[in-house]
């Protein structure tokens, strides 16, 4: 994993020695840069202090400004190179007065890589080695970034780095290696299409049925510049490692089988404007870079003269190491405490990560909760619903039972027949009840005395008052036909002493009226009804068709009682001798004779009862 600041400034001094070689000037390189002013006078003394590290994307813009400022097109490989000639390695340049050959240059390279940056590893993959055949010595190194780095990014670091490498022999007076790059890490795709070197070109380029194309500047048409490949691995001191052979694409499923590595594989080189874009026999899309150098020997004589030409420098070259051991050992320690700190870091980002994996855990186990509480409650609420609904209707039915009891009986007995359950739509059927008739006396010469108004008034008046009387003493008020009023006992709620109310409630109707008289005498009308009252069989329901029902009594009793209140007189109430057997322990009576009445068979005994 790279830090932030990955970038030694020993690169951008390599960079500003260049410019300032070819230009006599690099101070523009610098303009608007940040850097920490409360230690650095301006931005070029931080960014050209070698012990100081920076961002990559400070060193890009450092880099491609100086680019621009040179006018090189190779500008990038070039200042790789200018390191051995202008000397501008700092301190690291006494290391390389200690080296004997190219061949300790090349294989310190991890080391100096790691004080040049820490954005990528090298590793010396084949050791340098005569080659008889090539009469030269060869290496071969590899090169790969780290996870959290983007090789697209850091292509105009790839010529630079080569540059470097380039120049190692000619420390000695050799001249550069040769340097083959068999194997790059690039995608095309993204280089050729974001890379700011590439823009002005408009490759387009695309990977297409395992081709890859791109649009020629000078052709102006679409070309296949490329192919998918497998990369085959060689074995180099007992690993397996890929430099650059290959085979064609096996078939899909076979490539799933094997797990093989493929890669992308130039079969055309293209220059635009003297600038080598692809190199044909090149391959993309590798795990990593593979450098393939070869570079002449140092002989033996070259080697005693660079000895005894190094004498003169040995004080000034121990004093320079001396310093520059103790500046690395000074960065080695700051090295360490910023890793301590990374590690420390890293500890709290993987507790921190554990605690979200935990807290993720549970809160997928909460939701799992949630939503079963949440699936019972929408069950719960759906048989609440139907639970309700049934209430609804059940309430809406007591409703309607309710206002078909309240039509005749009481509030209190309809309050009971509810509880009870009973229900007046039930088949009709034959019982022992009382039922009792009253009628106004003269009332139909009072309306052709009086208003409508006026007749409403007393007579509503007067309904009221005995209706009160007939839910005191339970009564079913059966229907009231003008000034006439009719009433039984015994049904729907069973009474025993349906009789015994019965003569109780004519005696206080009797009453009331006595104390009604004074406002119908204002009226000009003397108020008197008569009563009749009967006990006897008859038969009770709701009676009619199914276009209109009415709760009522029907029978031949029925009809006894309604011709007793024809035959009383006015405050008279005649009972028949089975109303009289059951209530004569409540009232006084005394005989009115036998009589015989219309409709009925039979005789009736009367009696006439005394208030």
């Amino acid at each position: 994993m790279s830090r932030v600041d990955c970038i030694s400034n020993r690169n951008i001094g390599i960079v500003c020695t260049y410019v300032e070689s070819l230009s006599g000037d690099s101070g523009h390189l610098f303009d608007g840069i940040p850097f920490p002013e409360d230690t650095y006078r301006c931005a070029r003394d931080y960014l050209t202090d070698e012990d100081e590290w920076t961002t990559y994307e400070t060193f890009q813009r450092i880099f491609r400004g100086a680019k621009d400022l040179v006018g090189d097109p190779d500008f990038y490989f070039n200042c790789g190179t200018s390191c051995a000639t202008l000397q501008s390695w700092g301190r690291f340049g006494y290391f390389i007065q200690l080296f004997s050959s190219p061949n300790d240059g090349i294989r310190r390279l991890p080391f100096f890589n790691k004080n040049f940056n820490d954005t990528k590893d090298i590793d010396i993959i084949k050791p340098p080695t005569y080659d008889k055949k090539l009469k030269k010595m060869h290496t071969i190194i590899r090169v790969q970034f780290h996870e959290d780095q983007e090789a697209n990014r850091d292509y105009i670091g790839d010529p630079y780095l080569r540059g470097i490498i380039s120049s190692i022999p000619t420390i000695w007076g050799l001249s550069p290696a040769i340097i083959k790059q068999p194997l790059n890490e690039y995608d095309p795709e993204i280089l050729f299409n974001e890379e700011e070197e590439f823009l002005p070109f408009k490759l387009d380029a695309r990977i297409e049925d395992k081709r890859l194309t791109i649009c020629c500047p000078f052709e102006k048409k679409r070309k296949v510049v490329g192919r998918k490949v497998t990369l085959e691995p060689d074995i180099i001191g007992g690993r397996k490692v890929f430099l650059g052979r290959f085979s064609e694409l096996p078939s899909e499923e076979e490539q799933r089988d094997k797990k093989q590595c493929a890669g992308i594989l130039i079969t055309e080189s293209l220059k635009v404007d003297n600038s080598k874009i692809l190199t044909a026999g090149e391959i993309y899309r590798a795990p990593y870079f593979i450098l393939d150098i070869t570079y002449d020997r140092l002989h033996f004589w070259s080697r005693l003269l660079q000895a005894f030409q190094g004498k003169g420098k040995r004080g000034e070259t121990a004093s320079g190491m001396i310093e520059t051991i103790n500046q690395l050992r000074e960065a080695m320690v700051a090295k360490n405490v910023a890793y301590e700190k990374l590690e420390k870091a890293n500890f709290e980002l993987r507790k921190a990560k554990e605690d979200i994996d935990n807290y993720a855990k549970n809160l997928e186990r909460m939701v799992e909760e949630r939503t079963g509480e949440l699936r019972a409650a929408k069950e719960d609420l759906l048989i609440l619903n139907r639970d309700l609904e049934k209430k609804v209707d059940d309430q809406v039915e007591e409703l309607r039972r309710y206002n078909e009891l309240r039509r005749y009986l009481s509030p209190h007995i309809a309050d009971r027949i509810l509880s009870d359950g009973s229900d007046l739509s039930k088949i009709s059927h034959r019982k022992l009840m009382t039922v009792l008739f009253s009628d106004i006396r003269g009332f139909s010469d009072l309306t052709d005395s009086l208003e409508p108004e006026e007749i409403t008034f007393l007579l509503n008046n007067y309904l009221s008052e005995m209706t009160k009387l007939i839910y005191r003493y339970e009564g079913t008020l059966d229907k009231i036909i003008g000034d006439g009023i009719m009433v039984f006992f015994g049904d729907p709620v069973s009474i025993p002493d349906h009789a015994q109310r019965a003569v109780l409630l004519a005696i206080d109707m009797q009453k009331k009226i006595d104390q009604l008289r004074d406002e119908w005498l204002s009226y000009g009308y003397d108020l008197n009804i008569g009563i009749g009252i009967n006990t006897g069989y008859m038969t009770v329901g709701n009676i009619g068709s199914e276009f209109h029902r009415d709760y009522t009594v029907i029978g031949n009793q029925v009809n006894v009682a309604a011709r007793l209140e024809q035959m009383a007189r006015p405050g008279e109430i005649l009972i028949s001798q089975r109303t009289y057997s059951k209530a004569k322990d409540v009232a006084t009576t005394e005989e009115a004779g036998t009589v015989r009445l219309k409709g009925i068979h039979s005789p009736v005994a009367v009696y006439r009862v005394l208030y």
